[in-house]
Formats: structure tokens, C-alpha cells, sequence
């Protein structure tokens, strides 16, 4: 387990990132980060680096296949078994994954969900398989995200679409990071968080389609892209603590 002192020194020397979406640069920069996160213990720092892989979408695309992608989030899970909080956070991010991949899959023709399994996680395959034809696949009671990303999807917004689930994912940190103060689950949730405060803070509206159609395809469909400035390999190694990236 982590030194209370240490933990307590790494945290308060981490700047506030504020609120998505409001900041055209981030608060420290990525090597100051990763200067900070050597203050972590080395296990600590590899399953910090496991939590980012698989909830980033340069990590995703590392891999071929989606049923990679699950069997891969699965073994972190597993890994992350003394953090449930962040074990929690890992499942609900491939849910919400999940949810995209069939948004796009529809949008793009397929009739039904088909074998979902192979590429869908969590609790909410059935739901979807089962109401394939609803906007919200029978969710959106009380998940009215998805009928507005199903709306922008369909018109093709974008960078409307990107912001939502990314909106999506910071909730979910907020959640989470309000249970946790001066832990290694305070640590990664922050680094998380900064992921996306980082990547929107370099969004180009330009190349905003381009770029999120590619991102969606690595992530959801498996294929590894090295576009848009996110390099799909060599990232996430055991000698750096990879920051780049965004969230799936």
C-alpha cells in the first residue's frame, strides 16, 4: 500500500484542471506530469499506465479486434482488484463505449445488433440486442445522453458528438474522484481527467471530422491509426507512463 505522506505531497502538487471545455491550454504540462508520477510506487505506476491504456483511444488502438479490446479491459479489471472505485470506472467507460460502437454500427446499416458479445460490454448488451430500433435502445429514461447521441450522430455533428461522450467520461471521473482525495485512485482519476482536458485543449474544428471518424474507428472498430497526432503504438510501454490520448 501507498505512504499516506507521499500520496498526500503527489496530490497537492497536481494544479487544478477546472472544468472541460473552458481551458485552451492545460494547467502542467505532459512532462511535468509524468515528472509527478514518479513519486508514485512502482506498482502503483504500472497499473496507473494499464488505466490509461485501455480507456484511451491511442491504447485501444493498439489492438485488432473488439473482443481484444474486452478481454484486455477484463484483465485490468482484474488487476485494479484492491481499487474497486477504479475497477468501476474502467467497466462503466467500456459501457459507455459500447453504447457508441452500436450507435455507429446502426448509423452505418447493420439491422441488428448480431453477435454482440464479441463486441459490446457490460450490462447493457441485452438492452441493446433487444431494442436495436429504439433511438436509445431502450435506455434513454435514464441515460438521455444516447438519444441526443443518436440525434448527433445521425446528422453527422461531429464535434457536437465529441463533446458529449466527452462530457460522458468526465461525469463519470467526477463521480468517482468526489470518493477519493489524497489515494492512488485520486491520482489516476486526475491523470484521467487531464487526458481529456488535455486533448481538448489542442481540438482542431478543421480536422474535427477527419480525425474523430478515425478515432472511431481504432477504438470501435479495432483498426490501429496513427493520425491526428495519436500515435497508435509505442505509447504505452514499460518505460513511460504515456499521457496521450483520449478517452473511448
Amino acid at each position: 500500500m501507498s505512504r499516506p505522506h507521499q500520496y498526500i505531497a503527489l496530490v497537492t502538487s497536481l494544479p487544478h484542471l477546472g472544468k472541460l471545455f473552458t481551458r485552451k491550454e492545460v494547467p502542467i504540462s505532459e512532462f511535468r506530469l509524468k515528472q509527478r508520477m514518479s513519486m508514485l510506487e512502482e506498482e502503483h505506476r504500472r497499473l496507473l499506465r494499464e488505466l490509461v491504456e485501455i480507456t484511451a483511444w491511442a491504447g485501444v488502438a493498439r489492438y485488432d479486434r473488439d473482443d481484444e479490446v474486452i478481454s484486455r479491459a477484463k484483465q485490468v479489471i482484474d488487476d485494479l482488484k484492491d481499487y474497486p472505485d477504479l475497477q468501476h470506472l474502467v467497466g462503466t467507460r467500456m459501457e459507455t463505449r459500447t453504447l457508441i460502437a452500436a450507435l455507429r454500427r446502426r448509423r452505418d446499416g447493420q439491422e441488428t445488433a448480431g453477435d454482440i458479445v464479441s463486441w459490446g460490454y457490460g450490462r447493457w448488451c441485452g438492452w441493446i440486442k433487444a431494442n436495436w430500433n429504439d433511438p436509445a435502445f431502450g435506455l434513454g429514461h435514464f441515460m438521455p445522453w444516447i438519444t441526443e447521441a443518436h440525434r448527433l450522430m445521425q446528422s453527422g455533428d461531429h464535434i457536437a458528438m465529441e463533446r458529449l461522450s466527452l462530457t460522458q467520461v468526465f461525469q463519470q471521473l467526477d463521480h468517482y474522484g468526489a470518493l477519493h482525495e489524497f489515494d492512488f485512485e485520486a491520482v489516476g482519476i486526475y491523470v484521467l481527467r487531464w487526458v481529456i482536458v488535455e486533448r481538448w485543449s489542442r481540438y482542431n474544428e478543421e480536422d474535427a471530422k477527419d480525425r474523430l471518424q478515425s478515432l472511431v474507428r481504432a477504438a470501435l472498430d479495432g483498426v490501429a491509426t496513427a493520425s491526428g497526432g495519436e500515435a497508435a503504438s509505442g505509447i504505452f510501454n514499460d518505460n513511460t507512463l504515456s499521457l496521450e490520448g483520449a478517452t473511448s
